[in-house]
């Protein structure tokens, strides 16, 4: 079976090259119309020194996210001293703006598009860190750092594709522009990416300087899959050590991905926590994030696999996709929706309050945490070549519909965008809010990524057909 799925995916394939010949290109415009469309909303969102924030009513400052900013905002605004714009960098933020902007500039030649992502990769290198990353959220008083913020903030965003993100989009950006400053500020990212990578070869979620672990330990300083920390690191450093060439940065890539190999759980529940202890072990995180099987950033994981096994060619990597595809398959909570967290055991969906209490549904659980969606979960399925259930497809006519990346095919989640489930839209917190320029530039990486499918995995080989009859 497995010899009949190779032989069926590589007929869908060549049959889909064909197809293209005489009909992508009116795809192909189709979808450059929409991704320019979407690119023009982005534009009208962007601040006028360039990146982007929050949604917020008129005539209001954007709510910030993250504790240091919140107590900042408490204690300056009241004075008249708060004088500083918020940019958001945690994707789909600023970097991820850049990045399809680029993309826009790729298929629609707008010299804007090119402007923005400059202006938007200026402000980046402006407002580094002394650490070589970026944090979550930071003030900014026209095209500089606001003055404070440097002595005041003594860490740096790993998770949600902050940094990893930052630097993705700067060699991009040196890519498409030659220009050195892009390429040195991404050097120092990757610096900084390396020498905050853990001695096991995962990530945790921020760098602190080491008399702060010690004085005040956290779970913060420890591996962990959440919201991508190890998973986006390790897929841009292997872009980072192909686009400079360094042969070392593969190296730390390959130790995060012999980290994720050991960090799988074995079958039936082959996924991985989002959060782990020291010794490797699934360990809970803040007080509604428990000790539990995660299913975005099992994605993610399986993601970062694939990522490796296509740029080392190593097959190893490709060894617990199937298993882990199998338990993601298993475990969505009607079609096309999957639970955030899932109990150690049981496999049963968890929902939790603020306080730690465990509930019935994501509308009873804390709410500002996206307790349920597809995940990218679809468009992963689609990429290995297998149906909506996560199994492969019976014929080559079927396959197609997929690989083709039509209007139909799934759409691709840009890092921190969870999609949605039918039905459940109140579960999901106000980034769905229309208005809000990260959904914004989320959609428009959804189009970019439409537009710009990836190669075929080389993994593909490697997913099973069921057994007849099962």
């Amino acid at each position: 079976m497995r010899t009949v799925l190779l032989a069926t995916l590589i007929l869908s394939c060549s049959t889909s090259a064909y197809g293209l010949s005489l009909g992508a290109t009116s795809v192909h415009r189709r979808l450059t119309r929409e991704l320019v469309m979407a690119l023009d909303s982005v534009l009208a969102h962007e601040r006028a020194g360039g990146g982007w924030t929050f949604a917020s009513a008129a005539g209001t400052r954007p709510a910030p996210n993250t504790v240091p900013l919140k107590i900042a905002e408490r204690l300056a605004a009241p004075l008249g001293l708060a004088r500083w714009d918020l940019v958001v960098l945690r994707s789909p933020g600023t970097p991820a703006a850049g990045l399809a902007l680029l993309g826009g500039y790729r298929a629609s030649g707008r010299a804007d598009y090119l402007a923005a992502a400059e202006r938007a990769g200026d402000l980046l290198v402006a407002i580094q860190m002394p650490s070589g990353g970026w944090f979550s959220e930071m003030p900014v008083e026209g095209r500089a750092l606001a003055p404070w913020f440097a002595w005041a903030v003594r860490r740096t965003a790993v998770d949600d594709d902050v940094t990893p993100g930052a630097t993705r989009f700067l060699l991009a950006l040196w890519e498409a522009t030659g220009e050195r400053r892009y390429r040195d500020s991404a050097v120092r990212a990757v610096a900084f990416l390396v020498r905050a990578q853990l001695p096991d070869g995962a990530w945790p979620l921020v760098w602190r300087p080491g008399w702060k672990r010690v004085l005040w330990p956290t779970f913060e300083d420890l591996p962990t899959l959440n919201d991508g920390a190890t998973t986006q690191t390790i897929e841009t450093l292997l872009v980072a050590g192909r686009t400079l060439g360094r042969a070392d940065l593969v190296v730390a890539a390959r130790r995060g991905g012999e980290w994720l190999l050991r960090a799988r759980r074995s079958p039936p529940q082959a996924g991985w926590a989002q959060q782990y202890d020291a010794d490797g072990v699934p360990a809970p995180a803040r007080r509604f994030e428990p000790a539990a099987l995660a299913s975005w950033e099992s994605r993610h994981a399986i993601d970062a696999l694939l990522a490796l096994a296509a740029s080392t060619g190593d097959r190893r990597y490709c060894a617990p996709v199937e298993d882990a595809v199998r338990w993601l398959a298993g475990s969505a909570v009607h079609p096309g929706c999957w639970a955030r967290f899932y109990a150690l055991g049981t496999n049963a969906p968890l929902y939790v309050t603020s306080d730690g209490r465990h509930v019935d549904g994501p509308r009873a659980a804390r709410s500002g945490y996206d307790w349920t969606g597809d995940f990218g979960i679809p468009a992963l399925f689609a990429r290995l070549g297998l149906d909506g259930d996560g199994n492969p497809y019976p014929t080559a006519a079927l396959a197609r519909r997929v690989l083709a990346r039509g209007r139909a095919a799934p759409a691709e989640r840009a890092p921190g965008d969870p999609g949605t489930c039918r039905n459940d839209h109140a579960a999901h917190t106000d980034f769905h809010m229309p208005d809000d320029a990260r959904v914004l530039i989320a959609h428009a990486a959804t189009l970019l990524a439409a537009l710009e499918p990836a190669a075929p995995s080389p993994c593909v080989a490697t997913i099973q057909a069921p057994e007849a009859g099962q």
